[in-house]
């Protein structure tokens, strides 16, 4: 199986050449390809990624669902794994993905995510299993790392262009092509972001935001206001 691997960054500069160099050294056991989409960065983000990708898509305006929706239209995969920056997965991330969808399912998948791992101490352990919770229940973030099919990833109507709760949205236009899948091996997620607000304030952002969006609130102006999660 040929993997597709699509990293969406924004302003990683300092540390997205050594996170690039461990995924290239650990991607080894089956074709792959790294498709790099850059959100507007102005800290020369590309340029340090330049070398270690087989192509790189530059965009504007940072944008999650549209940057990955811009890799995804470049894939040539058999499998879509989409990546944010700023994690790090497993060292026998190809070996899992590639055992799962060879498998045998009693039932459809739609797509599958790592069980993520935000580091130590007890808020932290306890956001993880909330986050891994979520995923078995359909909701599947960003930082667990998805994959999917491009069949399914076209059927599902591929991720919104939002810059914020991309993910949210696309595990809703998931459901409709069968379960989403919490698979036992970890993924590392830096998650600055959370770890500079702490756990509980992150998570009830996180939740304020989700309420915000179901009642119809526009994503670009969620993220404008929240600077995005």
């Amino acid at each position: 199986m040929k993997f597709s691997v699509i990293v969406a960054a924004h302003n990683e500069g300092p540390q997205i050449a050594s996170a690039l160099k461990r995924l290239r050294q650990i991607s080894s056991t089956s074709p792959t390809e790294l498709i790099f989409v850059d959100g507007g960065s102005d800290d020369a983000t590309a340029d340090a990624a330049e070398d270690w990708v087989d192509e790189l898509i530059r965009q504007e305006t940072p944008s999650r669902g549209a940057q990955w929706d811009a890799g995804a239209q470049k894939a040539t995969g058999d499998l879509l794994f989409f990546l944010r920056a700023d994690t790090q997965p497993p060292g026998n991330w190809q070996q899992a993905l590639e055992h799962f969808w060879l498998s045998s399912q009693t039932a459809p998948v739609a797509a599958a995510g790592f069980s993520v791992d935000y580091g130590d101490g007890l808020g932290l352990r306890l956001l993880s299993a909330w986050s891994n919770a979520r995923v078995r229940s359909g909701l599947v973030g960003a930082d667990h790392g998805l994959c999917t099919t491009p069949e399914i990833y076209k059927a599902a109507g591929g991720f919104p262009h939002h810059p914020v709760l991309e993910d949210y949205e696309f595990s809703k236009r998931l459901a409709g092509h069968g379960r989403i899948v919490l698979l036992p091996e970890v993924i590392h997620a830096a998650a600055r972001r959370l770890r500079s607000r702490g756990p509980l304030k992150y998570l009830c952002g996180r939740l304020w935001l989700e309420a915000r969006y179901r009642s119809g609130a526009d994503p670009q102006h969620l993220f404008e206001s929240t600077r995005g999660l």
